[in-house]
């Protein structure tokens, strides 16, 4: 067990090393995660497991030797492992970090529909996260902190010239950025945006400003709360 967790942080340590012949030390980070995966068996140990398949996956990503679309497929086979354990359901910070990655891949490969249904996985998690979470300013952090996951898909639907499925994440994140990405015509080549998307694009940006406002007068009524908290102090 304890060689095992060594392996699986010489690994990571290979992956990251600066020094060294870069294409080497990737395959030692391959090799030693290997190891650490004969010992880490998802029946046995389910988490380290998992844990072992996203950092041998992060390394497949970055591999030089070999042929670079096999790397890529090997890359997504350990991450969808992983995901296998990590799902948003019992682990959703886990599951955010690893369908995070995984669609790295995918976007790099522009496999917008395979993108699109894991980014779906990593909303999901991001949902339970902000379920979870004990203040609407909280909640807040969390989608913000995810809110690359939304530009994605967004774009991801726009590629597929999909509007107004695009769209309805806009509507889920409230960001303003992402109303802005779908009025940009050179993410939407294929033609003039509908009269229809304007309109829903116009309220969108209307309904952000409000929850903007709101939001923010929410932040200085908890910072008015704490200080007169301390001072009572």
């Amino acid at each position: 067990m304890q060689r095992a967790e060594t392996q699986n942080n010489l690994g990571n340590a290979y992956r990251e090393r600066i020094r060294g012949n870069k294409a080497e030390n990737i395959e030692m980070a391959i090799a030693s995660l290997q190891l650490a995966l004969m010992v880490y068996t998802k029946q046995d140990l389910p988490l380290k497991w998992a844990e072992t398949q996203n950092n041998l996956a992060i390394a497949y990503g970055k591999k030089i030797i070999g042929d670079k679309a096999e790397n890529l497929e090997t890359a997504i086979t350990a991450f969808q492992n992983s995901l296998q354990i990590f799902t948003p359901e019992n682990l959703p910070i886990e599951c955010l970090t690893v369908s995070h990655n995984l669609d790295d891949l995918y976007f790099q490969k522009a496999e917008w529909q395979w993108a699109i249904e894991t980014y779906k996985i990593a909303i999901k998690a991001v949902k339970i996260s902000c379920s979870w979470a004990i203040t609407e300013i909280r909640r807040q952090e969390i989608i913000s902190q995810a809110i690359t996951i939304y530009y994605c898909i967004v774009e991801s639907y726009i590629n597929l010239g999909q509007i107004d499925k695009a769209i309805e994440y806009v509507e889920l994140s409230k960001n303003r950025t992402l109303v802005e990405l779908i009025t940009n015509r050179d993410l939407y080549p294929k033609g003039n945006i509908s009269s229809t998307i304007i309109q829903k694009l116009d309220r969108l940006r209307r309904e952000i400003t409000i929850e903007e406002k709101r939001l923010a007068i929410e932040q200085n009524n908890h910072k008015l709360r704490v200080i007169t908290e301390r001072e009572r102090l």
